[in-house]
């Protein structure tokens, strides 16, 4: 190993204040689960004729893992599946640094006997356990089935080459948009497909409508830096946190993330965003209200509007992220995956990438577990392979987003979309950093310059960093 794990613990513990509240980007659990969906196998070349000891294999996880449970428990059930015995327990944690911090102490201790076959994670933290060990290396078991997912399904699960995560969801960078408030308004949402497109659309709705109408929120905590820059507004301008080999911060020179910052600055001191807490109540009743004219954020807020703006059917409708014209390119996907532990004489590793295969890959059980989930308006997850967003199931009409097709809006989205940041053993610490001085700024107690001079200045200081 090249670090002990002393100090992958101090690395992990070091995440927490980024990462400790945030929870998986699903809605909370509103109906309880039914009888799980058990459809017959078609995932094609996936391995099968495999027979699993009666046993429980268990999953860490956070946020909502319930809808995710009700797929792997049909997936047991299967006479084909070789795991009828086998019981699916997915454990819920409050978010990322605690399953982190789980994992962690139980390796210090020693014993890895309590650790689950697999946890929920994000790449920062996956190279960090895969470097060291931690994460079993699955490229062998998923590489026959590469050329069937979309492009860069697997960048952000891939270390030094080796493949240590198997995703179920990429979500990318969307506009959802309250129709009615542009036929009141008598503005064209396809205006919007640039950015600066974007930027005079929030002009004339603010003049328009006497400054109630904002087009769109800040988060006045650290959703900032995640929702508008992370995955939007710094990938899609070409923007840099560090120099290419990693060593350097290039932030405050870049001129990507300069361009990234001051299109946020002409948002926030153009008075187009409105304050509100993210996944909040308050959040909610402002966009009921008409007061929030568009939302620029990933995908699954889909899941977030059904549930919490359930009467608004009808209202909103979503496109393709707003792209630079100098760059051309929409916001970067967001990654859901799973990673399984390196742990001794687990029995369930194989059947674990078996599901999750089957998952990505089994069109007739992937469509019947989606009906389950929105007849519930629980969450669903996009497909990432060729064969399912070829079926014609994902480009059906919604009655919610006014007969547009919501899903094939989706993959339209997954088209044309920028690089995720490159990430380093240094992003952890530095997504505390950056939001805390963007936490100013939208405070009102430091101007944009300031900020960025600040995060450059921290960035080389706490990092050791030129």
């Amino acid at each position: 190993m090249k670090r002990t794990l002393a100090l992958v613990l101090a690395v992990v513990l070091g995440m927490s204040l980024f990462l400790a509240g945030c929870t998986q980007d699903t809605p909370p659990e509103s109906k309880a689960p039914s009888t799980p969906s058990s459809a017959p196998s078609q995932t094609g070349d996936v391995p099968d004729g495999k027979e699993y000891p009666a046993g429980k294999m268990t999953f860490w996880t956070y946020g909502m893992p319930e809808y995710m449970r009700r797929y792997f428990d049909g997936y047991t059930k299967r006479e084909d599946s070789g795991a009828q015995g086998v019981e699916v327990e997915m454990v819920n944690y409050s978010g990322e640094a605690e399953v982190r911090q789980q994992v962690m102490m139980s390796l210090t201790a020693g014993s890895t006997d309590d650790l689950p076959t697999a946890i929920s994670t994000f790449p920062v933290s996956m190279q960090v356990l895969a470097e060291n060990g931690l994460l079993k290396d699955i490229t062998d078991q998923v590489s026959p089935y590469l050329d069937q997912f979309i492009d860069g399904a697997f960048d952000q699960a891939t270390y030094n080459g080796r493949i240590y995560g198997i995703p179920y969801a990429l979500q990318p960078k969307m506009l959802f948009y309250n129709n009615d408030i542009f036929e009141e308004y008598q503005i064209d949402p396809a205006r919007m497909s640039t950015m600066d497109g974007y930027i005079e659309v929030g002009r004339e709705l603010l003049e328009k409508s006497g400054g109630e109408v904002k087009l769109s929120y800040v988060d006045p905590g650290s959703y900032t830096w995640r929702y508008w820059f992370r995955r939007g507004l710094m990938p899609q301008a070409n923007g840099k946190i560090w120099s290419d080999d990693g060593q350097s911060v290039v932030l405050d020179t870049d001129p990507g993330a300069r361009l990234a910052f001051d299109t946020f600055a002409e948002l926030f001191e153009g008075g187009m965003l409105y304050n509100a807490a993210t996944f909040q109540p308050a959040q909610y009743e402002a966009a009921r209200e008409g007061k929030i004219a568009t939302f620029y954020i990933e995908s699954f807020w889909d899941s977030y509007l059904r549930s919490n703006l359930a009467d608004m059917s009808g209202s909103w409708r979503s496109m393709p992220a707003p792209v630079f014209e100098q760059v051309g390119t929409a916001g970067a996907q967001a990654i859901g995956m799973y990673c399984v532990i390196n742990k001794d004489n687990d029995p369930y590793t194989d059947l674990f990438v078996d599901m999750m295969l089957d998952f990505n890959l089994n069109t007739e059980a992937r469509n019947s577990w989606s009906d389950e989930m929105l007849a519930e308006d629980l969450p669903t997850e996009h497909p990432i392979t060729k064969t399912l967003l070829a079926d014609p199931y994902w480009s059906q009409p919604s009655d919610y987003y006014g007969g547009e097709s919501y899903k094939q809006m989706v993959t339209l989205s997954y088209e044309n979309q920028s690089d995720n940041l490159p990430v380093t053993e240094n992003d952890a610490e530095a997504d505390t950093i950056i939001s805390s001085e963007l936490e100013k700024y939208v405070a009102g107690s430091q101007d944009m310059d300031t900020t960025i001079a600040n995060i450059g200045k921290l960035l080389r200081q706490n990092l050791g960093l030129s």
